[in-house]
């Protein structure tokens, strides 16, 4: 009888320990189902207040194809968060006495004879301010090795001197995994697994190894303009320093708890990870990998991650105790403004729901939908796209320009988080306003087989 009465005690603080405050539950889960049902989210979300969970949810499913649902133990892929795993690993190794963080980078790789390699330091490639581009050539279907990525970035030339300012450079990242398995003399993978993963004991986070399987991995989706899709789970198959690990809420709030209660690093190098190295906006700063932001006057940690159908972020307020996580595997959920609306309700703030009112009724629209034929010079020009074909598609029962939700008003179909951009239809033509740019696109007729 007693052991029955200890399960049941376990059980409830396992249900109902979120109880803290029912009103603030209630508006996180109205929250997000808004934005699961306007915008399809899939995904999951913790929120911490004050060190104590409050509420973690999972929405919409891992896998569509046997319909899997998504729960708070699915992993999911966490794209460019993985940076604040690479740094962690290269300040280990700082504080072991292998690295200098103020050395130039050909210290730590011999073999990159590019003309920087001695004007660059470990310290600018984790704040981003060495000057090498964003990316380093590597193409999504390739497995190359830190080595062979190394070959590729040592023949970029820098776009400012190192340290003049911040422009984010996953190329940088990328030699900091050639550095950390030169310094440590093990693969990445098993460096970061051994002195960070098992530590702190992240039973869901892991990092890929080419295509190999992950079991409870969330299967990436996203609409294209070929409709609803499967995606590639990372940007490329090899060796990933920048965006190559998988994890989840639970995993990602232990991580950040190892690092502040210094299970893995010192409050030395704790500190200088968080120290804002360089500003970046207006109320942003830059950490190792780590973004620094004020909201009024509350400092937040942040790092966010996007793939090709997969989007990530983490916010930590350090001096609350606060955290929000949202791991996702449907790449076309707005999932910084859910981030904003979430952050905003645990604050007591006011917040405007998406709604599917919004949204525009594919039946209104059914005899424009299809393929329209555009200047490309214009499109790269006023909308960045660099092709000549729009589709305007309906995916379920939503209308979709490519792979932009719409909303409407009246006959004016526009995106539905910024009224920038506006489209009418003439006839066969789709007319797209731009800031008062007007680009005209016509249909693509296709032609049907007649026996």
């Amino acid at each position: 009888m007693k052991h029955i009465i200890i399960i049941l005690l376990l059980l409830i603080n396992l249900n109902f320990g979120f109880g803290q405050d029912s009103g603030l539950i209630q508006k996180l889960n109205s929250t997000i189902e808004a934005y699961e049902m306007v915008y399809g989210f899939s995904g999951t979300v913790k929120v911490v207040i004050h060190n104590n969970s409050t509420f973690e949810k999972s929405f919409g499913f891992a896998n569509r194809s046997f319909e899997i649902k998504n729960n708070p133990n699915t992993r999911f892929s966490i794209n460019s968060i993985s940076k604040t795993f690479t740094a962690t690993a290269i300040l280990i190794l700082a504080e072991d006495g292998k690295i200098d963080l103020n050395t130039p980078v050909v210290q730590y790789i011999p073999g990159l004879q590019a003309s920087w390699a001695k004007s660059v330091t470990v310290h600018h490639l984790l704040t981003h301010t060495s000057g090498l581009s964003r990316e380093s050539g590597v193409q999504p279907h390739e497995e190359l090795t830190f080595q062979e990525q190394v070959e590729l970035v040592g023949k970029q030339t820098l776009l400012f001197a190192p340290g003049d300012r911040y422009e984010y450079s996953n190329a940088g990242i990328t030699l900091l995994g050639a550095i950390i398995e030169n310094v440590s003399g093990m693969n990445y993978k098993n460096f970061i697994t051994e002195y960070i993963i098992q530590p702190l004991k992240l039973k869901n986070t892991g990092c890929y190894s080419s295509r190999n399987v992950v079991s409870n991995l969330a299967v990436p989706y996203r609409i294209t303009t070929n409709g609803l899709e499967f995606a590639q789970r990372s940007k490329h198959y090899g060796d990933n320093a920048g965006g190559g690990l998988y994890s989840n809420p639970s995993d990602l709030f232990q991580f950040i708890e190892g690092l502040e209660n210094y299970k893995i690093l010192n409050k030395k190098y704790v500190d200088m990870m968080f120290q804002s190295h360089v500003q970046s906006g207006e109320n942003d700063f830059e950490g190792y990998t780590w973004s620094i932001k004020y909201f009024g006057n509350e400092k937040i940690h942040f790092a966010t991650g996007s793939g090709y159908g997969t989007k990530s972020v983490i916010i930590r307020m350090p001096e609350s105790g606060d955290f929000i996580g949202i791991t996702s595997n449907w790449g076309n959920t707005p999932i910084l403004q859910l981030l904003r609306d979430l952050y905003l309700t645990i604050r007591n703030k006011d917040i405007a729901l998406p709604s599917e009112d919004m949204l525009a009724n594919p039946g209104s629209f059914k005899s424009q939908i299809g393929t329209y034929i555009f200047n490309k010079e214009e499109l790269t020009k006023h909308l960045g796209i660099k092709r000549t074909k729009i589709t305007l598609q309906e995916i379920n029962g939503h209308l979709f320009l490519d792979d932009e939700l719409l909303a409407a008003d009246g006959n004016v179909l526009k995106l539905t988080y910024t009224d920038e951009l506006k489209i009418e239809f003439n006839g066969n033509k789709m007319i797209i306003n731009m800031n008062d740019n007007i680009i005209e696109g016509n249909k693509l007729h296709t032609t049907s087989y007649k026996r």
